[in-house]
This record gives structure tokens, C-alpha cells and sequence, in this order.
């Protein structure tokens, strides 16, 4: 049921606002009920230096009657406003948690905006872990526009961007519990601006006491606390930053050792969330293995599809809406791609099971090394990528010289101990033609060979992407084939496979046993086709391509019929070709 819980929305559509936590200890349970959330702030004394607000109001911030200081809080002046010591304490389901801030200091307040705010240290404890602190500091920090931002204090949602801090660092920090003990680098942040939000803060939670015990609130009460939501989504931009190093150590029997470069990210955009790159990581655990990753980059994600199908079906939010419509709230992702990953480590052993009959498995190890990976996407369609493309390189993988694959055999018999592969797939849905192009499927061997696979995939109207499966899977029974074209290429693979086969026929002429399947070959090619023209010479490329006179083939399969053959008569030849005869021009060339 779509119920709302109070504690739940406060801490979901509020998030963005620390300020805002005070409001929580207004939502307390009554003797006999459990208390699943509790949140307490503790100040023991302020320090305000000509300040428009008294130390006694400036403490009363920090409890439930922090909106009746708001306004007061957005217009704050004051040479220095000093809290010694600030504490936070959450219960959540019975554990505790605590944190502390020291010295907090807002220099030179002039109408809500302090030239600097800074924090000394601060440290918290939570199960037995500890987090320490270094100092913090934001420039030209706008308290003013930081409410409005959040709807406490009502402002004017046209009104431009403006900074709620224009930079800011940390020091670092260090955490560590009986398990594991880590250090974190410096962080710095630029400019972060925002403007006012439409809806204030008051309506919000006007909503949630009205409908708190509702199994399913109405939809104008979700139309408030989603539009809320919205809005912040849209109402912030900037703050672009860098994070140091992260250097962590667990200890044990087998100490493992966890580092991190480093990581960056770029400006947030309205609903937009930027890049992030994420610096050299390494994991070593001694004998039990390891593992790096030179960079991972995960690329943007664009929400605002997703706001827009929200905003479009206002006054009809429910859950059966969101249940309908959960495609259409699917974001923009633009991709992610990574370099240089290596690992190398050991499985655990697996000992037999008596109760499946599963076998006794010994630890073995796992090696793989990746160059570079690339997943790129776009132009999406309800949530579905039409622009799609993948690649990868220098993916070498070791052989095991246990396999019964036959396939991975035969390359062991040959004397390789490992693979090293790349691959590449590239689509992209043309709208105004209605045609899907394959533009690429490759997979390449290093010195073994290449293949790649091109098409052109007709009648895929918009309907392919409809939210209804129905509707999607009937127009999937209607795509048609309209051409196909398969590249092959031998570096390598044919002086080892070619020998092979010949040994297993119990012949010892390779270069014969190839000149007798070339002529099958070309026999077959004649056999499917017919004997016409176009036959003769796929039958010519196939045989100079099994002899290796040449190394490389391209055959092209294309409909006769402009709009394709049906997917399906295209997918039973692969068992029977002979069903193409007639309704296709095939050509082949070697070279």
C-alpha cells in the first residue's frame, strides 16, 4: 500500500537540508509504540557577537521550533556566531549514533549570508565504529538562499540562481572499527546555486500530517509532495568537485589492502547529474589475490524524462499509475566505461554437498585483465537506449588446461594458454525510416581472427518501445531483415584449426584435406543458391578463403523484397538455408 510515513517523506523529499532535521523532533510516538526513528540535537552554549538574534534564540534553532526562527535565520546579521559544540544523536530501530561537530563559526553575517562558515573537527560514533573530521569550510555561505532553496522560507521561484556557497574543503577525515581502518583525502567543491522552490516546506508537511495514516493518500496530496521533489530536482546547479585519496587496511589472518586514487565529478544541471571519475583503485589481499582498475567513469544521468512523466500525470498519481507507468521513469543514462582492470585471485574451495550431490570443487584461481571497456548510450525511447554501443579491448583471458570445452581444448592443443579478445556492437534506431541499424558486431582474437556481422532491421516502428509488452512483442513479430553482411578474417586461426580437423579425419596433407572442403564449400554454396552466376562466386570466395589463399571473406545477404524478409523465415534458415532460396541475392568475395 502507497501509505505515507511521516518519518519516511520527512527523510526522503528533505534530504537536501540539514537545517531541516530539527522539524523531525516534532514526530514523536505515543508510549506503547515502538520508536523506529529518533533524532536529538544538543547544543550546551552560542556565542553571538552583534547579532540580531539572541545566543537563548539562536540555541532554540536547533529544536522543534526551528521554523519560527526561520525567517529570522534568513535575515540573520552578526560579526560571528560561534557553537563550541553541536551533537547529533539518531536511534534507528534500537542502535545509536552520534555525531559531533566543534567550533562552528559563521564569520561577517550580513543578511543571512556569512562571508565563511567553518568547522574546527567533529568525529561520530556508531556501532562500534569511529569517524574523525578535519576541518571544514564554505566561502559566502547564503542562508537565506539555502531556505528558500528548501522551501522554509518562501521566496520567488523565478528569481535567478544565486550561490548557497560559492567553494568549499574539507581536510579529510579517518574511519576505522574492529574490521577495517581507513583514511580519506582533502575534498574541495565549487560554487553550488540554487533558487527558490514554488512549494514551501509548511505545505509539505500540511499534506503529510492530513493523510499520515492514509492507506493510499489521494492524488492531489502526492501532486504536492512530488511536485515538491520536482522542483528541488530543478531548483540547484554546480558545485563540481574533487575528493582525495581513500587508503584502507583490514586486518586479519590475510590482511587486505584497499587504495583509491582519488575521484571527481562535474557540475550538476538542472535534474542533470554530472560525471564522476573515479581515480586508480587497488585491492591486495597477499596470497588470496589481487585486483586494479586504472578508471571507472560513470557518465550522466539526466532525471528530467522522469520528472516529465511525473508532471504530465498530475492529478492521476496512484499506485497503479506507478505501476503502469514505471518505464516512463527511467532516466537518461548516458553510459560508463572503465580501464585497465586486472585481477588475479583465488576461488574458495567448495566442498561436496551431500544433500544436492554436488561435487567437491578445489580453490582455483581467476585471471582476466580488461584495457579498456566502453558502454555508450542515448536517444532513449521510454526509457529504452536506441542508440546503443559497446566495445571492449585487450580482454586476455588464461585458458584452463582442465577444460572439456572442445572448442578451448582445441586451442590448448595448439599450444596457446590464453585468448586475448576485443568486441564491438553498435545499433542505432532510425525513427523517420523505421529501421534498427546494426551498424557493428565484431569479435576479434589476437592473432586468430575477426568476425563481424552488419544488418539492417526493418519495419521497427516507435510501437517496438511501447510501455504495453503486448503491444511491444507483436511489433518485435514484425521486424523484417532487410540485408545482412558477415566479415571474416583468418590471422591465425586457420594454421591451427585446419591441422586439427585433418588429424581427427585420420589425414596427414593438410594443405589436401583444405582443398577438399573448399570444393565442398563451393559445392554447398551452388546446392543452396542455385547454379546462377552469384552462386559460382560465393562458391569461389568460400573456397579460396578455406584454402587460405586468402585470408579475408565478406558475404552479403540481402531481401529481394525492399521491406525485408520476416524475422522469422530469417531466423529458420539458420537451420535450413535452403528456405532462403529465392527470396534473397547472396554475394561473396575474397580478398
Amino acid at each position: 500500500m502507497l501509505t505515507i510515513s511521516r518519518a519516511a517523506l520527512l527523510a526522503a523529499t528533505l534530504g537536501f537540508a540539514i537545517p531541516v532535521l530539527p522539524v523531525v523532533a516534532q514526530d514523536t510516538a505515543s508510549p506503547t509504540q515502538a520508536v523506529p526513528f529518533a533524532f536529538e540535537l544538543k547544543i550546551p552554549s552560542v556565542e553571538a557577537v552583534d547579532s540580531s538574534m539572541s545566543e537563548d534564540q539562536i540555541k532554540d534553532v536547533f529544536t522543534s521550533n526551528f521554523l519560527t526562527h526561520a525567517d529570522q535565520l534568513a535575515t540573520l546579521n552578526a560579526t560571528s556566531i560561534t557553537i563550541p559544540e553541536l551533537s547529533a544523536l539518531f536511534t534507528i530501530e534500537g542502535e545509536t549514533a552520534t555525531v559531533t561537530y566543534r567550533d562552528i563559526v559563521l564569520d561577517n553575517v550580513k543578511d543571512g549570508l556569512a562571508a565563511k562558515l567553518s568547522v574546527a573537527s567533529g568525529e561520530s560514533v556508531s556501532a562500534g565504529e569511529t569517524t574523525t573530521y578535519s576541518a571544514i569550510s564554505a566561502d559566502n555561505f547564503d542562508m537565506k538562499r539555502l531556505l528558500e532553496f528548501t522551501g522554509i522560507v518562501k521566496g520567488d521561484p523565478t528569481a535567478p540562481f544565486k550561490p548557497i556557497y560559492t567553494s568549499g574543503v574539507s581536510g579529510g577525515s579517518t574511519q576505522g572499527g574492529p574490521l577495517y581502518s581507513c583514511t580519506f583525502g582533502g575534498s574541495s567543491t565549487e560554487a553550488l546555486e540554487a533558487r527558490p522552490v514554488g512549494t514551501t516546506l509548511q505545505d509539505v508537511l500540511g499534506v503529510i500530517e492530513q493523510f499520515k495514516d492514509a492507506d493510499e493518500p489521494p492524488p492531489e496530496a502526492l501532486d504536492v509532495i512530488v511536485g515538491y521533489a520536482i522542483d528541488i530536482f530543478r531548483a540547484f546547479r554546480g558545485g563540481a568537485g574533487t575528493v582525495g585519496a581513500v587508503d584502507c587496511t583490514v586486518p586479519g589472518e590475510t590482511p587486505v589492502s584497499i587504495k583509491l586514487a582519488g575521484a571527481s565529478s562535474g557540475n550538476f544541471e538542472s535534474a542533470i547529474y554530472p560525471e564522476i571519475k573515479v581515480g586508480a583503485i587497488s585491492v591486495d589481499a597477499g596470497a588470496m589475490g589481487n585486483g586494479s582498475l586504472g578508471e571507472f567513469v560513470l557518465r550522466p544521468i539526466d532525471f528530467n524524462p522522469t520528472l516529465a512523466a511525473l508532471e504530465s500525470a498530475k492529478g492521476q498519481l496512484s499506485e497503479a499509475w506507478f505501476e503502469q507507468n514505471w518505464r516512463q521513469l527511467i532516466p537518461s543514462w548516458d553510459g560508463a566505461s572503465f580501464a585497465n582492470f586486472d585481477i588475479d585471485a583465488m576461488t574458495p574451495e567448495q566442498p561436496a554437498d551431500a544433500y544436492t550431490g554436488a561435487p567437491a570443487r578445489p580453490s582455483e584461481r581467476v585471471q582476466a585483465k580488461v584495457a579498456n571497456f566502453d558502454l555508450s548510450l542515448g536517444n532513449y525511447v521510454i526509457g529504452i537506449p536506441t542508440n546503443v554501443a559497446m566495445s571492449a579491448s585487450g580482454v586476455e583471458i588464461p585458458l584452463p588446461k582442465d577444460t572439456t570445452d572442445p572448442q578451448i581444448m582445441t586451442l590448448l592443443a595448439a599450444g596457446l594458454t590464453g585468448v586475448n579478445l576485443g568486441f564491438d556492437a553498435v545499433a542505432a534506431w532510425d525513427e523517420a525510416a523505421s529501421t534498427i541499424s546494426v551498424e557493428k558486431l565484431a569479435l576479434a582474437a589476437v592473432d586468430l581472427g575477426s568476425m563481424s556481422i552488419s544488418a539492417n532491421i526493418g519495419n521497427a516502428t516507435e510501437q517496438l518501445f511501447a510501455v504495453d509488452p503486448n503491444v511491444a512483442m507483436a511489433s518485435g513479430f514484425a521486424l523484417t531483415v532487410k540485408d545482412v553482411t558477415i566479415h571474416v578474417t583468418d590471422d591465425g586461426l586457420g594454421e591451427i584449426v585446419w591441422p586439427l580437423a585433418a588429424a581427427e579425419q585420420g589425414q596427414t596433407d593438410v594443405e589436401a584435406y583444405r582443398t577438399q572442403m573448399a570444393g565442398f564449400a563451393e559445392g554447398l554454396a551452388i546446392q543452396l543458391i542455385g547454379p546462377t552466376d552469384a552462386a559460382r562466386q560465393l562458391g569461389a570466395a568460400l573456397g579460396e578463403f578455406v584454402t587460405g589463399g586468402k585470408g579475408e571473406i565478406t558475404i552479403t545477404i540481402k531481401s529481394k523484397n525492399p521491406q525485408g524478409l520476416p524475422m522469422a523465415m530469417f531466423i529458420a534458415a539458420q537451420n535450413d538455408p535452403s528456405i532462403l532460396a529465392g527470396q534473397v541475392d547472396i554475394t561473396g568475395s575474397a580478398n
